[in-house]
């Protein structure tokens, strides 16, 4: 997949401006967290501005279909984020006057005229910051550049840099310290290009090989200028015929006025030629892959909004479609080994068929030879008179018993065998019969060609568990309790408890029974994972920063995120945390969160190191 970079926000824009300026906002709606969409009206008719702050696919664009049906049904205040109803006060029939993207950043400003209560009329700023993690949508008063909402608070904890909140002064992200390949002059580049064609010299003529020298002229690009991702570098060197790696690269005659030609290009292009491939590793606004690149492996769009919108839809859908055939892969395999663990118990109590003959014959036997028993006798040797072949038999008797009472024992323990042997049999019969077609929908799920096939076969696995299978006859039936849930607690550095939940049923267990309104509940941003919940005494306020950071660290070791350096957990007081449904446990909807950015490579705290020990 490729990131949302800086030229492509430009050929955006480029198109967008004249649909969108003087035009007013009817509507807003957040499809998602970091989502949000702008309806805005004309004469000519109503168009959809998308601007997403997702880590992974944020994104400026117009779209055809706003999806705000599905994810802003509810008109209650309660269901909706703090950061929507400040726009909807601020901007509904506000004009859009302004659309401004620093030249060569991942920026853009959107300026409106907002008219207050009173009739006064002030400019309002909404920025999409589309950088990866660190993007944020942020809304700001341009006359005192005061931040009014973000859809992400960055507080002191989690950058010393920058913070961001409502009621703080707005300032842009800090600058790095390399120049902008949009902006940068001639002169510079030149420097720069003279730079590392010594440094290829200098490592050609020395007997060892320096680390900080650039393994490729694309890796060079990245590393000394900014506005350049791995996608737009690739294209820009395979456009100039130039060779990938820095030592041949370098060596070329043509190389620095290769280079500079392709980078004037790069600042002056407006004729955009939107595409992207068919199996979504790239896209392209230039027509730079012309001539280097089968034509037949791209799709073309006119306009660039249109190959943005159908790229990250694509993209979305198939993430969507790999991760719900994952999760159903597993239940299946769950499933399967619980019912295989089922049919192997099952078999335990089946009784071979002579040994239940054997039970029946012994009391028939027993009661043959009735007037042969005498009081506190334990054993019986008697002619077979039921055996084909005949013989003796020897039968074990309870000497506290007389021979009918012993007699009724063995027919009790046939009786009860039987039943249980039924049952079993039963038990095997259908489980059997469950796994033939849990296999038959697992063949299905592989061979699913899209997200609704998967999402009918997930229904057709949930119908199928709600039905239970016959239960086995236990020997002692009352011996088995009903279980409780158990949630694991740890305490933290300064003595504080924290709960922590390990799957959904758990986690729906900590917001429904255990949690307080004042506790602590903390969950990786925007990741599956673990609920934490840090208990706070009636008698205090909030935990201290320690315990809270190690509450994080538990939340984001126990993520899909946990493989990350730097992973983001979110927490709030419980009261903001709202669940989304009985028919789904563990996922919920919170609100007035903050932000922890935590390093899963530092020391694990004393008191989770008996947590991971396994």
């Amino acid at each position: 997949m490729q990131p949302f970079d800086a030229l492509t926000m430009r050929a955006v824009l480029s198109e967008a401006k004249p649909l969108l300026i003087g035009r007013k906002v009817d509507k807003i709606y957040q499809v998602a967290r970091d989502e949000v969409v702008f309806s805005m009206r004309a004469k000519a008719g109503m168009t959809n501005l998308l601007l997403s702050a997702q880590s992974a696919y944020g994104r400026v664009c117009l779209i055809r279909q706003t999806q705000a049906p599905n994810a802003d049904r509810s008109k209650s205040n309660q269901n909706q984020s703090q950061f929507l109803l400040v726009l909807r006060r601020h901007l509904t029939s506000a004009t859009l006057v302004g659309i401004e993207q620093p030249t060569g950043e991942r920026t853009v400003d959107l300026i409106f005229s907002c008219v207050d209560e009173v009739g006064g009329t002030s400019l309002k700023v909404l920025t999409a910051e589309v950088m990866g993690r660190h993007s944020n949508l942020i809304f700001w008063d341009k006359t005192t550049d005061k931040i009014l909402t973000a859809s992400h608070v960055v507080t002191r904890e989690m950058s010393r840099q920058r913070e961001v909140a409502a009621g703080l002064r707005f300032v842009r992200p800090p600058k790095q310290d390399k120049p902008n390949i949009f902006t940068v002059s001639k002169d510079a580049f030149m420097g720069k290009a003279d730079e590392i064609i010594q440094q290829a010299k200098s490592e050609a003529t020395a007997e060892g090989s320096s680390a900080t020298l650039a393994p490729t002229v694309e890796q060079w690009l990245i590393t000394t200028f900014t506005g350049l991702g791995r996608q737009l570098s690739e294209e820009f060197v395979a456009s100039t015929g130039i060779s990938s790696p820095i030592k041949t690269g370098t060596a070329d005659q043509n190389f620095k006025s290769a280079l500079w030609e392709k980078t004037l290009a790069l600042q002056a292009e407006d004729r955009f030629k939107p595409a992207m491939r068919l199996d979504l590793s790239r896209y392209t606004v230039l027509s730079w892959w012309a001539g280097v690149d089968n034509d037949q492996v791209w799709k073309s769009f006119p306009t660039a909004n249109d190959m943005v919108d159908d790229y990250y839809r694509a993209v979305e859908s198939r993430e969507q479609f790999q991760q719900l055939r994952e999760r159903l892969r597993s239940e299946l395999k769950n499933e399967t080994e619980k019912l295989e663990n089922r049919i192997t118990a099952a078999s335990q109590h089946v009784t071979p068929a002579e040994n239940l003959e054997q039970l029946k014959r012994s009391g028939d036997l027993i009661l043959a030879h009735l007037n042969e028993i005498k009081p506190g006798q334990e054993v019986l040797s008697c002619e077979n008179l039921f055996g084909a072949n005949g013989g003796t038999e020897t039968i074990k008797l309870n000497p506290n018993l007389n021979g009918s009472q012993n007699a009724q024992f063995f027919y009790r323990q046939f009786a009860k065998t039987r039943s249980r042997l039924s049952a079993a049999s039963a038990a095997c019969a259908e489980a059997s019969k469950r796994l033939e077609a849990l296999k038959q929908q697992s063949e299905a799920v592989e061979k699913a060609a899209d997200t609704d096939e998967l999402r009918r076969l997930k229904d057709t696995l949930i119908g199928r568990k709600q039905n239970e299978l016959p239960k086995i006859a236990q020997v002692r039936p009352n011996e088995k309790k009903k279980t409780k849930t158990k949630i694991l607690s740890l305490v933290s550095s300064d003595g504080w408890t924290i709960y922590v939940g390990r799957n959904r049923h758990e986690n729906d267990h900590l917001l429904s029974r255990l949690a307080q309104p004042n506790d602590l509940w903390l969950h990786v941003l925007g990741q599956g994972g673990a609920h934490v919940l840090i208990r706070v005494p009636a008698s205090k306020q909030e935990p201290p920063l320690t315990t809270i950071k190690e509450a994080a660290q538990v939340a984001a070791r126990l993520s899909k995120a946990s493989t990350g350096s730097k992973v983001r957990v979110v927490y709030t007081q419980c009261k903001h945390v709202k669940k989304l449904g009985k028919d789904k446990p563990g996922l919920v909807r919170y609100e007035n969160e903050k932000t922890l950015e935590i390093d899963t490579s530092a020391p694990m705290p004393k008191c989770m190191k008996t947590l991971f020990s396994n």
